[in-house]
């Protein structure tokens, strides 16, 4: 394997978040959550840096805490001083669950944790879970997956009444605890809800360990992309689910309110949900279209955000002139395949791509004519001066922070998408101000 390696495989590029801060994103995205890393102290750098920034309503430091063991721990396979943490830092913080994240030695050591969480349990009362995600063969998106099916494992699945008008979600991406997030957990539950479903349980949405509890309550299980992985999980509990798809752009949440409709037996309602958000919908969108069609943009995401922010922004006729794929999971065929299956949308042929590219070569993307682009601070700060136009989007977004609502999911988050879309051109000037005069 390593002598098919290339000097580019070697080089930090923003794919090098390795699972072990997926779980530790994740732990941050219940409110209550201890993230118990064991690892020793260079790994808090590398996991802290970007996060303390990005999340500017929540100190990201705060419940991540580490077991500092040394080589001879690692020798003699101690977890003591792991256990005396745990126990030290619940008394401190009463987290409602401890995550385990193991650092690339411990995971290579494969040691089983069950001692471990027993006994922490018993000192705690509180839920215990080793997420065991592999540092060496997965991205940021696979420990934060990997975190959620840890979970749902865990839960008391015994104890569930299953109650015919509650469903719970599994996959919603919580990176911070600021409005953006919290916009995209309103309207997955507010569609859920026009469907005639309650939502209490979104893995994950920011709240605390007991609304996850809830999801043993639920009839059924709404499956996103990013936790498509953790579907088997399901199936070895023998629970009902569905996968659906992004609800991104209009026509994805159209095509995934049809698919959760008709898994949960109410078609009907669906259809009449969608005929009524449309109806409210079609105004703005021709203002969105008025105001974008034409303009060519650049996308920067992971594959399924990627295929969702190209679609709704080609939905008011902008386009797409560079799509860079981010991470491990899905590049172009994915991306490709996504907007056909979901969006029933095809990509113009003149189409740039760039898969997981290491820095040198995103600093030489083809942004020639390129209006706006929409990416992480990393790739922002790599390509501002040749596309000064930019909306940062995903993780990091160190510069773009959120006060009121503003989701990217569902119909909601397609108006929101358009709107800055709209405020940054406008702020820039340009095509569009000849444009408006000559309607005049």
């Amino acid at each position: 394997m390593f002598e098919k390696l290339t000097l580019d495989d070697l080089v930090i590029r923003s794919s090098s978040h390795t699972s072990f801060f997926g779980v530790y994103l994740a732990t941050h995205a219940i409110a209550d959550g201890l993230c118990m890393c064991h690892a020793s102290v260079g790994c808090k750098v590398k996991t802290q840096q970007h996060l303390a920034v990005h999340d500017g309503m929540r100190d990201a430091h705060s419940r991540m805490r580490y077991s500092q063991f040394i080589d001879e721990d690692l020798i003699d396979g101690s977890t003591a001083q792991l256990e005396e943490e745990i126990v030290a830092w619940h008394r401190r913080q009463k987290p409602g669950i401890v995550v385990i994240d193991g650092s690339t030695p411990i995971s290579l050591q494969a040691q089983s944790m069950a001692g471990v969480i027993q006994r922490a349990e018993a000192a705690t009362g509180a839920h215990v879970v080793h997420v065991a995600a592999r540092n060496y063969e997965s991205d940021y998106f696979g420990g934060y997956a990997d975190t959620i099916g840890t979970i749902l494992r865990r839960l008391e699945w015994q104890q569930g009444e299953r109650r015919t008008d509650e469903v719970s979600v599994i996959g919603n991406l919580f990176d911070r605890y600021e409005a953006d997030q919290f916009g995209n957990v309103a309207e997955l539950r507010r569609l859920l809800l026009r469907l005639g479903f309650k939502a209490r349980a979104v893995f994950l949405s920011g709240g605390h360990y007991a609304e996850l509890k809830e999801a043993v309550h639920a009839r059924s299980h709404i499956v996103l992309p990013h936790a498509a992985s953790q579907s088997k999980v399901l199936q070895g509990l023998q629970l009902d689910y569905c996968e659906a798809g992004l609800p991104m752009s209009l026509a994805g949440t159209k095509a995934w309110l049809r698919g959760v409709a008709k898994h949960l037996g109410v078609e009907q309602r669906g259809n009449v949900l969608i005929e009524s958000e449309m109806t409210k919908l079609k105004p703005a969108a021709e203002l969105a279209r008025r105001q974008l069609s034409g303009r060519r943009f650049a996308v920067f995401a992971e594959a399924p955000r990627a295929a969702g922010l190209t679609a709704t922004l080609m939905e008011v006729g902008m386009v797409p002139q560079l799509i860079g794929t981010l991470h491990f999971h899905g590049g172009k065929t994915e991306v490709v395949r996504q907007l056909r299956a979901h969006y029933d949308v095809e990509l113009p042929n003149d189409v740039e791509w760039l898969e997981n590219a290491p820095p040198a070569a995103l600093a030489q993307a083809r942004l020639g004519g390129c209006d706006l682009a929409f990416g992480t601070t990393i790739e922002r700060e790599l390509l501002a001066a040749r596309c000064p136009n930019w909306i940062e989007f995903g993780f990091p977004s160190e510069d773009r922070h959120f006060i009121f609502p503003a989701p990217h999911l569902g119909f909601n988050g397609a108006l929101r998408l358009w709107e800055q879309a709209m405020q940054v051109l406008a702020q820039a000037g340009g095509p569009q101000v000849g444009r408006r005069a000559g309607r005049r």
